[in-house]
Formats: C-alpha cells, structure tokens, sequence
C-alpha cells in the first residue's frame, strides 16, 4: 500500500453513520429497550439500521470478505432473522431510505457482482425492506482507490446520499470527478433507481476526506477532515495552520442540489478526527470528533484532558460560531460516531481509564470501555449507557430509529451495556450485538 493511500485509510478510520431525525413529542414512535446477541464465529458487525419495527445488520466475514445483511423484526425480541441476503464484499454502513435498505460495500475485485476499478472499491446496493431482495446496485470505484464512509437518506421518497473518500478518477453511474492530491473527498445524491443525480469533490493536495453526511428536508450536512489548500466547490476550507501538514475538521450545509450554503472548519496542531454529523429537530447541525492538543473552534480554544477527548460541537442552521464540549478524561478517548435524538443527538465513544459522564464516574475494565450517550444541546448528559467488560467493548455502528436509537457493539468477553449482560463469544473477535433505546 502506498503512502498516500495509508494515510487516508488512517484518516477514515472513524466514518460513521448519520441519518435523518427520528420523531421526538406526541405522535413519536414508541419503542420498548432491546439488547440482542447475534455474533457469528469468524465475522464482525459492521452496519446497523432500523425503521422502529425491524432493525437490519451487516455481519462481515474477512476470508474470503463475504457480507450478511440481516433482518431482525423488534417485538420478537430474538433471532433468527426474518431474511438475510448475502454479498461478496466487506460491509460497512447501513441506512433505510423509502422501502429500502440501502448497503455500502467494499472491496477488489468484483463485489457484490460488480467489477471494481481500483483497490479498494465500494458499490452500493439497495434491498426491498420486507424481502431483502435485492432492488438495484452501483460501483463507487476510482482508478486507485474508493471508500464509503457514511450514507443518509434524505426523506420518504428513496434518495440516497453516500459520502467517502477517494484517488485518482471517481466515477459514480455518469457523474465523474479527478482528485486534486493525496486523496479527496466526495459527496454524491442517488435516487430511488440506483442513478446518480449530483457529484462533488471535496480537497486539495494533501489527504481530505468526508466522515460523515445527514440530511433533513432540503439541507445536507457534510463533515470531515483537510489539510492546507482544500476547497470546497471552489471556496477554500481555512485551515488552522496554512503551513501544516496535519488534518483540521469541517462542517458544511449543501442545499438539495449540492450547492454549498456555509461552511465552518476547526482545529490545531494535532491531527483531528471526525466521526460523522447529525441534523437535530431543532435544524441544528452537530460534528461529533476526537481532538488531541488544543483545538480552536468556534471562537474558543479547547484543551484535551489527556492524549485525547471526544468533542462534540453545535453549529446553528445559518452557519457561524456554535457552542462545543469535550468528553474525555485523563487517558485516550474519544467519539465514534453520532445520531440525532430529536432536539438532542446521541453520541458513541471510547474511554481508557476513568471518565466523568454526566453524574456517573466509569473506569474502564480490562481493554477499551465504549459508552452511548444522549446529549442536549448545551452538552449535558440526558442519560447514558455505559459498555463494559474484561476485554474490549467497541461501538461499530449508530444510526437514529423513529422514538430512539440502535448501536451495533464488538466485544471479546462477558460485557454489559448498563445493566444487560451480554456473553462471552465463543471467538473473541466476533461478540456482536444490537442495541436498541427509546429517547428521551
């Protein structure tokens, strides 16, 4: 693997899932708590949704890379699943657009039936809900490499948005875009026939990358990493520094078309992490990241705790300085991925050590602890869900439902999220399980 393709796969490593905001006050969907086991031996949980009745899985084997997406209907409150449709491929984020389940794919060759340019490429297939059957499929491929990293849905009619990061010349159905450097950036809509209706590329010179993407009604939501000289639709992104190499992040709206509205960027000496963006009811726009250092955003400096802190940063509908908080403690944490919870977002992260959340103190057990937490928007912690265990407890996926949440969690050992205890996996890199929580 050359260079520039490790350090952008080292950038992607924390894409994560946004979706639209699930219903909050009278009328929402009322769901009951689930915590369900579903690991298999030799795969890994790579992507979860839901729809408030059903939640749908992704289950990845590594040799040879083979995809399971499953279908598990809530109040039976436990396996076996309803259907399951198997890919070549490894799997990454799920999402429920219309009638469909929309899956990001990956990998060489020829996945999921398609020919791939590259190494690595994606394709993204849509499956009928109700039979997973499959519906339509397109390869996301660039002449070296491609990658999804975060799918949204934007609404009741079946369009798609599917971001990632990309080198070389990125062809998505007609729409064709070129990298400006290491790797860039893309932001593409599809429609509810597989079609691509906009493209945009997001980047510059160095490594760039888009981590996460929301919509709501007619706004879009991007967020991500870049380095010095990336622009976004011909507007550069400023960065914190002009003459370092490291990465800064930033937010930005698009309207239904892919036009840029506004953008913000935040950052500091360090490299940053973005873990993906969420759009609350309120039409805030919420970056969840992982910062070490200090980090400028907002007008306000943001000094990590330890080697490094979740943040957790509001931006208001127009654009301009919002509010932000860190999470962390004295030790390596930080955020994976974020959802949106009404008037408040959910948020998943990773703690070493001890950890202040809320009015709960946690100490991690034998490996990384994980937590799931809903925030309001002034940062205080509603209520959270702490995910522990003897060996390592990780959050692979989060995505909004009508009425709450589901998590898809990795683990090694006996863990518990809050007070549900989850097994020991027969093989300790295949713990998988779904959780689902009502909001409040």
């Amino acid at each position: 693997m050359n260079t520039a393709r490790a350090l952008a796969l080292g950038v992607l490593a924390s894409g994560a899932l946004a979706a639209c905001p699930a219903p909050r006050g009278p009328g929402a969907a009322q769901i009951a708590a689930h915590t369900l086991e579903l690991g298999r031996d030799g795969m890994v949980l790579s992507g979860v949704a839901g729809d408030g009745a059903t939640v749908f899985a992704a289950l990845t084997s590594a040799r040879p890379a083979k995809t399971t997406i499953e279908a598990i209907i809530l109040r039976a409150g436990a396996l076996p699943p309803v259907w399951h449709t198997e890919f070549d491929g490894s799997g990454g984020p799920l999402v429920v657009s219309g009638r469909a389940v929309v899956a990001a794919l990956g990998g060489t060759g020829a996945v999921a039936g398609a020919p791939l340019r590259g190494e690595p490429g994606a394709v993204v297939a849509a499956l009928d809900a109700a039979t997973g059957a499959i519906v339509w499929k397109l390869a996301i491929d660039a002449t070296e490499w491609s990658m999804i990293t975060s799918l949204a849905a934007t609404g009741g009619g079946g369009d798609v948005l599917v971001a990632g990061s990309f080198a070389g010349t990125l062809r998505i159905g007609d729409k064709v875009v070129s990298s400006a450097g290491k790797a860039d950036g893309f932001v593409a809509r599809l429609i509810a026939d597989g079609s691509a209706a906009w493209l945009i590329r997001i980047g510059g010179p160095g490594a760039d990358a888009v981590q996460g993407v929301a919509a709501s009604g007619d706004r879009i939501a991007i967020a991500g990493t870049f380095t010095a000289g990336a622009d976004l639709l011909g507007e550069p992104l400023p960065p914190f520094d002009e003459r370092s190499l490291n990465a800064d992040g930033f937010v930005a709206e698009l309207d239904a078309t892919g036009a840029r509205r506004w953008a913000q960027t935040f950052g500091g000496k360090a490299d940053e992490a973005v873990a993906g963006v969420a759009i609350d009811a309120s039409g805030r726009i919420a970056v969840a990241a992982t910062i070490r250092d200090t980090v400028h955003a907002g007008g306000t400096d943001f000094v990590a705790n330890g080697m490094a802190d979740g943040m957790v940063a509001w931006f208001p509908a127009g654009g301009g300085a919002g509010s932000a908080i860190l999470i962390g403690g004295a030790d390596f944490d930080g955020l994976r991925a974020i959802a949106p919870a009404g008037d408040h977002v959910i948020v998943a992260g990773f703690y070493s050590g001890a950890l202040a959340l809320g009015d709960r103190s946690l100490t991690a057990g034998g490996g990384d602890d994980a937590f799931l937490a809903e925030l309001d928007a002034s940062g205080s912690v509603v209520q959270a869900w702490p995910v522990s265990g003897d060996g390592r407890e990780e959050i692979t996926a989060l995505a909004a439902i009508p009425g709450g949440f589901v998590a898809g969690i990795a683990h090694t050992a006996a863990a518990t999220v809050g007070t549900d205890v989850l097994p020991a996996p027969h093989d300790p890199l295949s713990g998988a399980a779904i959780v689902v929580r009502p909001i409040r």
